[in-house]
């Protein structure tokens, strides 16, 4: 059962690598919520991180890199986000290149509208690996405004450190 982390900083330096958001906002205040993603618990190995991220939702998830090019991973986030809600429609806009703590990385950006053509949204989705670590990483940004997506997608990406 996941429970929220006492994270009471800006800074998540946990699990092998650290994740910084904007000053004015803490881990606590963000709801986070860290589980595991492959096992029950989360470990320097694999794990799920969600939480609230001034008008977006960040979902990360970390796992073995296991031979997956980050273009793989951007692919595999997106049709799980697809998966996972059926009643929306889904059409991808963006990709290229990505570049996180050093490190190569691909992202894909889509529009969302649910089937009567409303509540239109969209998202961010990163991924990257951290060589040192072995550890491929997964970020996705969701919500309804594209500026605060974007902006909070690019603060979080330049806020990533690989783990040692």
């Amino acid at each position: 059962m996941p429970t929220a982390t006492p994270y009471i900083s800006n800074v998540f330096d946990d699990y092998g690598f650290t994740l910084q958001m904007d000053q004015d906002i803490t881990y606590a205040s963000a709801n986070l919520l860290v589980t595991g993603w492959t096992e029950l618990e989360a470990s320097n190995d694999q794990g799920l991180m969600v939480f609230e991220y001034n008008g977006a939702n960040i979902v990360m998830f970390w796992e073995p890199e296991n031979g997956n090019s980050p273009q793989t991973v951007v692919d595999s986030t997106y049709e799980l986000q697809k998966l996972s809600q059926p009643n929306v429609t889904f059409t991808p806009i963006s990709e290229g290149d990505l570049a996180v703590d050093g490190q190569a990385g691909r992202f894909g950006g889509y529009v969302t509208q649910n089937v009567s053509g409303g509540n239109a949204g969209g998202g961010l989705i990163g991924a990257w690996a951290c060589e040192q670590t072995g550890t491929s990483i997964s970020l996705t940004a969701t919500g309804s405004d594209a500026t605060a997506l974007q902006i909070r997608f690019d603060r979080l990406t330049s806020g990533f450190e690989c783990g040692i």
